[in-house]
C-alpha cells in the first residue's frame, strides 16, 4: 500500500514538473494550427515582444522563400532566426570594416575636399554646383581615378551622394581643382536640402574605388 502511494506521488510530481516546463513554444510548427498556436504563445507570456517579431518575420520569410519549417518547434525557429540575424550582422560588420580599411588605404594616396557649393540656372535648366580640390599625396603621378562623395549634415546623415570619375592628371604631391554640376530637382528632397544648407553645415566622406597611376600601377 505504501509502495503504491509512493508511486502515485512520484507520478503526480513528474506530471507537475512536466506541466510547469511545457510551453507552447515547444510545439512543432504546423501551418494548419499556426493561428491557434500563435494565440497560445501570446497568452502564455513566455515570449518577449522582440522574439515575437523575430518569430513572425522568420515564418513570413519561410513562406516567401518556400523554406520548410515543418518538424521544427517554435523555440527552434526563433533560435534559427536569431542565429541567421547574428551571422548577417557579423557579415555586415566584416564588409563594413573591409570597406573602411580600403577607403583608408586608397585615401592615403588621394584626398578629396569640397570647398564650395552653389546653385545656378543655365538654358532654362537648374543645377547644383560643386567645387572640389584633389590632392595627390603619393610619390607617383595619378592618371585617373573614380569614387563617390557622400555629402552629409553635421549629424553624419547623408544628404546626397555623387559619383566622380576624373581622368585629369595629378602630379605627385600636387593638387587639382575642378567644378562639377548635377541636375537640380525641386521635388527631390536631397536636392532641396543640399541647396538650403550652408557650406559650414555640411561635410563630405570620400570613398575612392580605383586609382590609376601613370606608370600603369593601380590601387583598388
Amino acid at each position: 500500500m505504501k509502495s503504491t502511494n509512493k508511486k502515485s506521488i512520484i507520478y503526480v510530481l513528474l506530471f507537475l514538473v512536466f506541466q510547469s516546463c511545457s510551453s507552447p513554444l515547444d510545439k512543432k510548427y504546423n501551418e494548419d494550427t499556426l493561428e491557434i498556436d500563435a494565440k497560445e504563445i501570446k497568452e502564455s507570456d513566455k515570449l518577449s515582444e522582440e522574439d515575437a517579431e523575430i518569430l513572425a518575420g522568420w515564418i513570413l520569410k519561410s513562406k516567401l522563400t518556400n523554406d520548410d519549417l515543418e518538424g521544427k518547434t517554435y523555440a527552434e525557429i526563433i533560435d534559427e532566426a536569431k542565429l541567421y540575424k547574428k551571422e548577417q550582422e557579423e557579415l555586415a560588420e566584416k564588409i563594413k570594416a573591409e570597406e573602411e580599411a580600403n577607403r583608408q588605404r586608397l585615401g592615403a594616396s588621394l584626398t578629396v575636399a569640397m570647398y564650395n557649393k552653389g546653385f545656378k540656372k543655365y538654358d532654362y535648366q537648374e543645377y547644383l554646383t560643386y567645387d572640389f580640390v584633389f590632392e595627390n599625396k603619393s610619390k607617383k603621378d595619378i592618371r585617373a581615378f573614380k569614387g563617390s562623395v557622400s555629402i552629409r549634415d553635421l549629424f553624419d546623415v547623408e544628404i546626397k551622394s555623387i559619383n566622380l570619375t576624373v581622368d585629369d592628371k595629378i602630379e605627385a604631391f600636387k593638387i587639382l581643382k575642378a567644378s562639377y554640376t548635377s541636375d537640380y530637382n525641386q521635388f527631390r528632397d536631397e536636392d532641396t536640402r543640399l541647396r538650403n544648407k550652408d557650406m559650414d553645415d555640411v561635410k563630405i566622406v570620400w570613398t575612392p574605388e580605383k586609382i590609376i597611376f601613370t606608370d600603369g600601377s593601380i590601387l583598388e
